[in-house]
């Protein structure tokens, strides 16, 4: 899918329409487009997926400036061009932080899609009761609809608190992994705790952010999974 067909009302105008296409066509930008707040400089900003899990582009133009900015995304490390007058942009490569080798990550998540089908994730924090209470609900709930679960904890609560509270509710050890995972991060997984995110034949749902019980998460599961009826049949 090219660059122009995906965001039309920022292509026009740019002098460096050609060559932003051409480096999302080298980074495999694909056809999902999530749009996202502008931040402290304003402007459009967007996040692309590409065709690996995992990998993902941010595309930034400016309000006002004749710039475009891209950044490609991915475990390791974040990949930053700035198109300026000269439509030639200089690399500059930020490695990430040091992943815990405890952590959740995006190998995880191809491992275990690769096995399932359907996949929810459930992210929770020790420091909201109810996204610990939570936890018990989406198992009750994916038993019921028959998917597989993964729950990972906010990578940002210190973890002898994830244990303690993890200990009171009865959360096993497997659920209380820190996600560091760029494909749930960017597709907004983050927004709330708890939040849920569904993966099911390559489609992934929006997230569901909020607290709710195993018959809402189940009402929830099974709404995504229920066929839709052609209206020709």
């Amino acid at each position: 899918m090219l660059w122009f067909l995906l965001l039309p009302q920022l292509a026009s105008g740019s002098v460096c329409a050609d060559a932003v296409e051409r480096q999302l066509a080298a980074w495999h930008a694909g056809s999902e487009v999530l749009k996202t707040p502008g931040g402290p400089l304003g402007g459009s900003v967007y996040r692309i997926a590409t065709d690996e899990l995992g990998v993902w582009i941010t595309f930034h133009r400016p309000r006002g400036l004749d710039t475009t900015s891209l950044f490609l995304t991915k475990a390791n490390e974040t990949v930053r061009l700035d198109f300026g007058p000269s439509c030639e942009p200089i690399p500059i490569t930020t490695p990430s932080a040091a992943i815990p080798r405890d952590a959740f990550t995006d190998d995880d998540l191809k491992q275990l899609l690769a096995r399932q089908d359907r996949v929810v994730v459930y992210l929770w924090s020790p420091h909201l009761p109810l996204s610990a209470e939570g936890y018990a609900e989406i198992v009750a709930a994916a038993s019921t609809v028959g998917i597989a679960l993964a729950a990972v904890v906010d990578a940002s609560a210190e973890r002898s608190f994830v244990r303690r509270v993890a200990d009171e509710y009865e959360i096993p050890a497997d659920a209380t992994r820190p996600t560091r995972s760029i494909e749930l991060l960017f597709r907004d997984l983050a927004v709330h705790t708890p939040s849920i995110l569904v993966f099911a034949n390559k489609t992934v749902s929006a997230p569901l952010p909020g607290y709710r019980n195993r018959a809402a998460y189940t009402t929830h599961l099974e709404s995504i999974f229920e066929p839709v009826n052609d209206p020709l049949e």
